[in-house]
């Protein structure tokens, strides 16, 4: 799949006072490492679309094998320089590309594996021309943000030359057929002098995998213990994300549960988890609230999403010693489990649903379907 690489580098940085673009890593511009970094995920061509300071930007990336956009309308927003890229690719010059994968200079984290791994993500998919997927991370509520970087196949480009003032691409990253593929600290980004003075401060560790968040948390135990929840949870999301809808019924054993009941069940670790947050036991043998299993691959994501924001709510406000309450499992008289919250949440929520999805990508696997990488590229996406 040839995917051209779109760099944003047309803002005028008015929150920081001095233009990003040429803030500098390592004796290197952010807007020559951000070029570079498309340039080694095999990004051909290589756009960069300028505005504010457009003469300096030039200059920083005269080095490099890339085409310079200028975009009269920058101070509109960052809607106006997509489609100005998408416009220029958009002709008979570039028919070879299918897909556009759209990066700013500004969020540290991103990093040339990255960025492979959006491509692979796409690529692998069973459509011809490859899939839209958006880089996962947590916002500022604690809810999933699907955003950039992100691949754009040629299907979605006419709703980008529509862009206008400050609206990006989010709204199409926000459809449910949206894959993902998570982003460690994708929510820092260089926005102020504070930002800019928390990544100088974890430069000398390692620029491109330690960025703090512009606001790093208190280190309770949930940001302890639970700091993989996130990353699990989105590697759940991905799985979903690709349910064979014609094939609910399939299961490789005569033991095994069908592929839509194994799907459903992985629905149910974000209400356990609130569950477990917000009560002190579950007794198996009251009567559960009658549910619909859904049926499509958008409607999994859309309960294993609400379930989660859930979950999400509910760890924000617990607190350390509400984690090591005890909480208990039984079936009427008989006590199945009785542990902390926190070993429950360990134990029966996160490790129990890595468990399950295990089994998915085996039926995956059998059934033909692409299984996407969960801690780097799978076998389908090399």
């Amino acid at each position: 799949m040839t995917v051209a690489g779109v760099l944003l580098a047309a803002g005028g940085s008015r929150r920081l006072g001095s233009p990003k673009q040429l803030l500098k890593t390592n004796g290197v511009t952010l807007v020559e490492r951000a070029a570079r970094q498309l340039m080694d995920a095999g990004c051909s061509p290589v756009l960069v679309v300028l505005g504010s300071h457009a003469a300096e930007v030039r200059d920083a990336v005269s080095m490099l094998p890339v085409e310079c956009v200028e975009n009269a309308l920058w101070a509109r927003g960052m809607g106006t320089s997509i489609a100005l890229a998408v416009e220029r690719l958009n002709t008979v010059r570039f028919a070879p590309v299918q897909s556009v994968l759209i990066i700013t200079c500004d969020m540290p984290s991103v990093t040339p594996e990255h960025l492979t791994a959006l491509m692979s993500t796409s690529d692998s998919s069973s459509v011809h021309y490859g899939m839209r997927v958006a880089s996962a991370y947590p916002g500022p509520d604690g809810a999933t943000v699907r955003g950039i970087p992100a691949v754009l196949p040629r299907a979605d480009w006419p709703s980008l030359a529509l862009l206008d003032g400050d609206q990006g691409a989010r709204g199409l990253l926000r459809q449910r057929d949206t894959l993902t593929v998570f982003l460690r600290n994708g929510n820092f980004d260089l926005d102020t002098p504070a930002d800019v003075a928390a990544w100088r401060a974890n430069e000398g560790a390692s620029p491109q995998h330690s960025i703090p968040p512009s606001a790093p948390p208190p280190m309770s135990l949930v940001h302890t213990a639970l700091a993989d929840l996130e990353h699990e949870m989105a590697n759940t999301r991905k799985m979903l994300e690709r349910i064979p809808e014609a094939h609910l019924d399939f299961t490789p054993h005569e033991k095994s549960w069908p592929l839509g009941k194994l799907a459903n069940h992985l629905l149910d670790f974000g209400m356990w988890g609130t569950v477990t947050l917000t009560t002190s036991e579950l007794d198996f043998a009251q009567p559960m609230p009658p549910f619909t299993a859904p049926t499509t691959a958008a409607g999994f994501v859309a309960v294993f999403d609400e379930r989660l924001d859930g979950f999400r709510k509910a760890l924000a406000a617990v607190t350390d010693e509400q984690l090591m309450e005890t909480w208990t499992l039984r079936m009427g008289p008989q006590v199945l489990m009785a542990q902390p919250k926190l070993a429950m949440l360990r134990g029966m929520v996160i490790s129990h649903m890595i468990h399950h999805r295990a089994q998915l990508t085996l039926y995956y696997r059998l059934l033909g379907v692409s299984v996407p990488g969960l801690y780097g590229p799978s076998a389908d996406e090399q």
